[in-house]
């Protein structure tokens, strides 16, 4: 099932579109000329990002259909992280915007330094670059690409302890070497700080007008605040280039054909709307049966989807005996594929 799967490249090499400027209050504004260096920084990642989602489409088509939904399991609504992130961003710039102009640059500092650690921390843009990084090596679609990085609490506990940041950046550096993607582990070199992280997380930090100091491992430390300012202007400009080309290429998806032929009598369905775009896929098998994954706002749902020990997925299909070497959609046989959206 895994193989055949993996013939999906083809229908949708014709994907590989150019990046236009991506806009800071609609994922779909129109192309614009960049106004300062943050801007010029979040186009140069975003045409960076555009040909790494391109890439690993050109790869293998329905993996990065996963990878694009978060495949996963079944979810209420209201249970996504990286959604409430989306819309707390928001609110963090109303906030550091008020504390710039009433409070002064300092201020300002802290609440990036706020933002800053929250953006780093989100779980699903870690784990979207190592799929699509995965992909590109001709890796399977993974629901937890760090898997092997948790650490058992004690022997033969119930309680794991997740990897860190630090750790999960590393494994997106070691899999772009892997794939010859050697710019996506410079962005995370230009953006990504552990000491800054561990030390505003654990609230042992000061910031004065010219250094952020902080005391690792008891060891008496500082940076220039320009150089913070670096790091936090090269966070914010990869991840909000990072947003908008996810949403945008959920739209892109959703223009391609609805129907695709694959090579062992399944025929994948794509799931989009106009305001969500593609949010999800069926599966149909040549027994009449079909497996469901969706991603909406209401929540999530998979339905005869398995996951594998290796963290892949899989399906479902219902009685062997009675697939046909015929291709169906909802038990009915295609007659006319040309005819089909």
């Amino acid at each position: 099932m895994r193989q055949s799967l993996k013939k999906i490249v083809q229908a949708l090499r014709g994907l590989v579109r150019k990046v236009g400027r991506v806009g800071t209050n609609d994922e779909h504004a129109a192309p614009e000329a960049a106004v300062d260096q943050l801007s010029a920084t979040r186009e140069k990642y975003a045409r960076l990002l555009d040909s790494l989602f391109s890439a690993a489409l050109s790869t293998d088509g329905f993996e990065t259909i996963c990878t694009v939904l978060r495949v996963g399991g079944l979810a209420d609504a209201n249970w996504d992280p990286f959604e409430e992130s989306r819309v707390a961003f928001d609110d963090y710039n109303w906030i550091l915007e008020k504390a710039h102009a009433e409070r002064g640059l300092t201020a300002a500092r802290r609440v990036r330094l706020l933002m800053y650690c929250q953006t780093v921390e989100m779980s699903a843009p870690q784990e979207i670059l190592a799929n699509l990084l995965r992909g590109i090596t001709h890796k399977a679609y993974a629901i937890d690409p760090f898997d092997d990085l948790w650490r058992e609490k004690k022997k033969g506990s119930f309680f794991w302890i997740p990897p860190s940041a630090k750790q999960k950046y590393n494994r997106v550096r070691e899999l772009a070497g892997a794939a010859n993607q050697a710019d996506i582990a410079g962005a995370v070199d230009a953006f990504f700080d552990e000491r800054v992280r561990n030390a505003f997380s654990h609230s042992d930090y000061i910031i004065t007008e010219d250094q952020f100091r902080f005391a690792e491992g008891g060891r008496a430390q500082g940076i220039p605040v320009e150089r913070l300012d670096q790091f936090v202007d090269e966070c914010f400009a990869f991840f909000g280039a990072f947003l908008n080309c996810h949403k945008r290429w959920l739209h892109l998806l959703a223009k391609i054909k609805r129907f695709h032929r694959l090579p062992q009598y399944e025929v994948l369905e794509l799931l989009s709307s106009e305001a969500e775009g593609l949010y999800g896929f069926h599966m149909h098998f040549s027994n009449g049966s079909r497996a469901t994954y969706t991603r909406r706002r209401s929540g999530t749902d998979a339905t005869n989807i398995t996951f594998e020990r290796d963290g892949g997925i899989n399906f479902m299909v219902g009685l062997l005996t009675a697939l046909e070497s015929v291709w169906k959609i909802n038990g009915e046989p295609v007659t006319d594929w040309n005819a089909l959206p």
